[in-house]
């Protein structure tokens, strides 16, 4: 038997699994137990849920890959037991792993524990977590603290937070770094990136964190009771937890001065968000930023918006929500322009896009 601890959880397993090595624990009481079974599923109706296929059964659930009934994992409905089958290895890894993650993923969640995509760090004994879309630079927010100010990364990728007492604990699965620790600290804060030139931080409202929390978090959409439970962890890490908007570039200087304002609480007040309406699509053609309706948005749209670099940039900025005042930073730090001659262009680009309704403000 091996036994594994993340954070408070403790995994009793019959095989070995092969990322899970450094956190492998003393013997003690089981949270999950992870078995062997020759027994195959009833027989059910397929379902995708992103990544993972998945048939409800008569208590609880079997995840599979759908090339064969004959390789997968089904777990009961609590999480606290996880049945593999077709593995004669001693060792899972691979997809096997992944769903045993996911299933551990669950019981976490229903334990109190939110998984949130994110690099994390800790810099003295506080741990810092980068999140955010997909491409605005989170990895190397983290590579330029672990330079810059001698941080050290805990998970690359969806460490885990604890809502109660607002403890970071890395996990033994990872992003494109391959690299996790098991260790925990206090959250300092919960970062959400936005490339600018300039480094300040911006507060968020907590309608702003918890949108942002239930993009960037783990929900079981498949389970509606674990992902109710998990709503409520989120909600509650929204309204405890330091989430703030940061404003910087991917250099270390810049990491030195961002991590001085969190620091020192140097923030600035929070502020509306607007962002672009889905559906439209800018394309260069010919030298010409177009802005082009899409799907349904055709027929309703009736053209298309011939726009100079400057607009360009700004529906560029606003595919992620945005305040009026940090779009015109973004202009001053992107543009040699003066500030009241760009505040004056913005505000009139922006009444023109909000008539022809392709932002939400």
């Amino acid at each position: 038997m091996y036994y594994y601890q993340i954070a408070k959880i403790v995994i009793k397993s019959e095989y070995k699994l092969s990322s899970f090595e450094s956190f492998i624990c003393n013997e003690g009481i089981p949270d999950i137990l992870l078995v062997k079974t020759e027994e195959l599923p009833p027989c059910g109706i397929d379902v995708e849920s992103g990544s993972i296929i998945h048939r409800r059964v008569e208590n609880g659930w079997f995840f599979h890959e759908g090339k064969s009934e004959n390789t997968g994992v089904c777990v009961d409905s609590d999480y606290s037991r996880i049945k593999v089958l077709g593995v004669t290895d001693d060792t899972i890894y691979g997809m096997m792993e992944w769903y045993v993650r996911i299933a551990v993923e669950c019981m976490l969640a229903r334990r109190g524990y939110v998984s949130l995509h994110a690099a994390s760090v800790e810099v003295n004994g506080e741990a810092f977590a980068f999140t955010g879309p997909s491409g605005l630079g989170k990895s190397t927010r983290a590579e330029a603290w672990i330079k810059g100010i001698d941080a050290k990364l805990i998970n690359g990728d969806r460490p885990l937070i604890d809502v109660r007492n607002g403890e970071l604990y890395g996990v033994p699965w990872d992003g494109k770094e391959k690299c996790f620790r098991n260790v925990h600290y206090p959250l300092k804060a919960i970062c959400e990136v936005r490339r600018s030139d300039s480094v300040y931080v911006r507060k968020m409202s907590l309608p702003q964190k918890r949108k942002l929390l239930m993009k960037q978090c783990f929900l079981p959409m498949w389970d509606t009771e674990t992902a109710a439970i998990q709503m409520m962890n989120i909600t509650k890490l929204a309204k405890s937890m330091n989430i703030v908007r940061i404003f910087c570039g991917p250099n270390e200087e810049d990491a030195g001065k961002l991590y001085g304002e969190l620091q020192n609480n140097n923030y600035l007040e929070e502020k509306k968000d607007m962002v672009a309406k889905k559906g439209f699509v800018l394309r260069n053609v010919v030298d010409e930023h177009i802005l082009m309706p899409t799907g349904d948005n055709i027929g309703v749209f009736g053209g298309s918006v011939v726009m100079n670099d400057v607009s360009a940039f700004i529906w560029e900025k606003l595919q992620n929500p945005i305040s009026k005042e940090d779009l015109l930073q973004a202009v001053l730090d992107e543009f040699d322009v003066e500030k009241d001659a760009a505040e004056a262009d913005l505000d009139a680009l922006l009444a023109q896009l909000k008539e022809y309704g392709v932002i939400d403000i």
